[in-house]
């Protein structure tokens, strides 16, 4: 999927600028067919480029060392009607070759990602210790730390309910990960599929209550959450929630 997608974004690339200079050529009969020529190159330039991120050529370990021999074997490649007997016979080495590169890479991955999450969690709790200086800010016996800004109605949700909420989330550094009030419109949800401290901070206010909710990782994502998203192995999270009504 991430090829498809990866396609279709050089190709929009390519048609939108094609498009553009088609326009401008209208417009000047007299345009130098060189600068097209410019436009080209420099897209070809970039499909280069992106190759190396959409197919974490660096994460390997390739560097700039290697761009040279890399790119004889792409022009081959382009090249050659079929391919070359002598690349076919030589597959089970380079799949050993590639195999030793992402083992690497997987090996450093989880080194960094060790580091990442001792980091992380260690940060988390500063941070949350640093809350007891706000008299306001109350702590629960699961390692919640919540802060109520409008209490609501008498009747709280249970874990079993499903509610309706305004959110934004974000890491202790302020980055936002979600929010509903930039999509413009509140989300459904039960509370029995959301984590854990998202739950437990929801039935503290009622309906129209507002809540500010720090969680720590180990009631949040923990050390695995999403790949490639912005929320990171052992972080704290941080929700400005607003309950609008506990759902039938």
């Amino acid at each position: 999927m991430k090829y498809l997608l990866f396609t279709i974004a050089i190709l929009s690339i390519g048609l939108n600028t094609l498009l553009a200079n088609e326009t401008q050529a209208k417009a000047d009969p007299m345009q130098d067919s060189t600068e097209q020529a410019s436009n080209e190159e420099a897209m070809l330039e970039m499909l280069g480029y992106m190759t190396v991120y959409r197919d974490g050529l660096k994460e390997l370990g390739f560097g700039a060392d290697e761009a040279e021999a890399i790119a004889r074997g792409l022009k081959k490649a382009l090249e050659d009607e079929v391919m070359d007997a002598s690349y076919q016979y030589k597959m089970a080495e380079f799949q050993a070759f590639i195999d030793k590169k992402i083992k690497n890479a997987e090996d450093k991955r989880t080194k960094l990602g060790g580091l990442q999450v001792e980091e992380n969690t260690t940060k988390g709790k500063e941070f949350l210790n640093g809350l007891k200086m706000d008299e306001s800010v109350k702590a629960t016996a699961s390692g919640l730390h919540y802060k109520i800004l409008e209490s609501g109605k008498n009747k709280k949700p249970k874990l079993s309910d499903t509610v309706r909420v305004h959110y934004k989330g974000t890491r202790i550094d302020g980055t936002v990960f979600d929010s509903s009030y930039k999509r413009g419109q509140p989300a459904d949800f039960s509370l029995q599929g959301v984590v854990p401290g998202f739950a437990e901070g929801l039935t503290k206010v009622g309906e129209g209550g507002k809540i500010i909710l720090f969680i720590p990782s180990d009631l949040a994502y923990g050390d695995n959450p999403r790949p490639n998203g912005i929320i990171q192995p052992g972080d704290t999270l941080i929700f400005e929630c607003e309950l609008i009504k506990i759902n039938p």
